[in-house]
């Protein structure tokens, strides 16, 4: 006499299994008092998409993005910047930038000259097209970053800026006490300051 099988299990029988009974107590303790609108990384990446936004609806006349702009104020701060150098002041990977380079050049916004000291390398400089670019990107671009930071309360906004930097600082910290010196930390730059100065004053009481 044949024996007898054992019954399969259906795929209806699969499907009322929870696949969350698999997880261990200790990520599910994690898991269930996630919230995600409080999770730093996510607000960043939030914050950072709300910044781009409002860049790419102020500047859509002149088809530039942030890191181009970025890119174009280097070279005209720095003039001759190599392409490996201007990648690092931009915290950008050299593959990506050595593409935009290429943009910037064929749009005629920079131009590219042979080293003097390797005629394998070139520098980078700002072209007039892209000169005329910046002056009439930079005045409305301040107005973007005010846009970007007009939430904040004004007396909060050098405090934000050191915070913000403490994040992306290459240096780790020594201890955690550093956290509570942030106040101590190098200056603002004079666009943050002038963005700062310009909160305050906004907030600030008029007289009759």
């Amino acid at each position: 006499m044949t024996a007898a099988k054992a019954p399969r299990r259906t795929n209806k029988a699969i499907a009322h299994v929870d696949p969350r009974e698999a997880i261990s107590p200790a990520s599910r303790k994690i898991l269930d008092g996630f919230r995600l609108e409080d999770i730093a990384s996510h607000l960043l990446r939030r914050a950072h998409f709300a910044a781009e936004e409002l860049f790419a609806q102020e500047f859509a006349d002149e088809s530039i993005t942030p890191r181009q702009k970025a890119a174009l104020v280097m070279l005209y701060q720095n003039p001759g910047l190599s392409q490996n150098a201007l990648a690092d002041r931009l915290f950008m990977d050299r593959s990506t930038v050595a593409e935009m380079v290429k943009r910037l050049a064929s749009s005629g916004l920079i131009r590219r000259a042979a080293a003097k000291d390797d005629q394998r390398a070139y520098e980078l400089f700002l072209a007039p097209g892209g000169a005329a670019l910046l002056d009439r990107v930079m005045p409305r671009d301040m107005q973007v970053e005010q846009k970007v930071l007009e939430r904040l309360p004004a007396e909060y906004l050098p405090l934000f800026i050191k915070c913000v930097r403490l994040i992306v600082d290459q240096q780790p910290l020594s201890s955690v006490g550093q956290v509570a010196s942030v106040t101590s930390m190098t200056p603002l730059t004079s666009a943050s300051a002038a963005l700062a100065e310009t909160a305050v004053a906004a907030s600030a009481p008029r007289g009759r």
